[in-house]
């Protein structure tokens, strides 16, 4: 399965998955609050530099995740600019490409098994009513393994699709893609019961 995160020794990798939420989480709000196209510029730069301190790795990575992104913040740039609204527009747009790129940063730098760990903690009073939390922390941890691997396999039915001459995309589409994921869940039970379970 695909993993988001990219292994590395950086600055980045050695800071707790804690403290990076916490500081996203509060960068979140702040960012709201800039209303200067000057200062949300400046601040896209030093994300860049950010990415560019841990490795050109991370940096290539990075961007390529924000390109699906750049369409719909595109669309709703256009919106604004119809409504002569240049400037909020504008904003809005930075912030949202700033927020995302903030949030995948976290993601490139963190392992899988230190958000599950920190999920878990979060999750640790249910266990004083009696809460199994490990189960949680697995299904946690496959939701975002097989994300990526769902997007891909979407992408694979839908260039098979269209190497069939079917130019037309239609609901039909779902049950291969449904009966895949059902088959990869499949696999992974059976690897998890051979394991001895949770």
């Amino acid at each position: 399965m695909l993993a988001i995160s990219i292994a590395g020794i950086s600055w980045a990798h050695k800071l707790r998955v804690g403290y990076k939420l916490a500081t996203l989480s509060i960068f979140s709000i702040f960012i709201f609050y800039v209303n200067s196209l000057f200062l949300l510029l400046l601040i896209l730069f030093g994300i860049l530099l950010l990415y560019y301190s841990v490795s050109i790795a991370v940096l290539r990575k990075g961007i390529l995740l924000l390109r699906p992104l750049i369409l719909v913040i595109g669309l709703i740039w256009i919106f604004h600019i119809i409504r002569e609204e240049f400037l909020s527009g504008t904003v809005i747009c930075l912030r949202l490409i700033i927020l995302f790129a903030l949030a995948n940063f976290v993601t490139l730098s963190s392992r899988l098994s230190d958000m599950i760990e920190l999920f878990l903690w979060i999750l640790h009073p249910l266990k004083l009513i009696g809460v199994r939390t490990s189960p949680i922390g697995l299904a946690l941890g496959m939701v975002i393994r097989f994300t990526p691997v769902l997007i891909a396999r979407s992408k694979q039915l839908l260039e098979s699709w269209r190497a069939r001459g079917l130019k037309h995309i239609n609901w039909r589409i779902i049950l291969p893609i449904f009966i895949t994921v059902i088959d990869d869940a499949d696999r992974v039970a059976e690897a998890i019961r051979a394991r001895g379970g949770i």
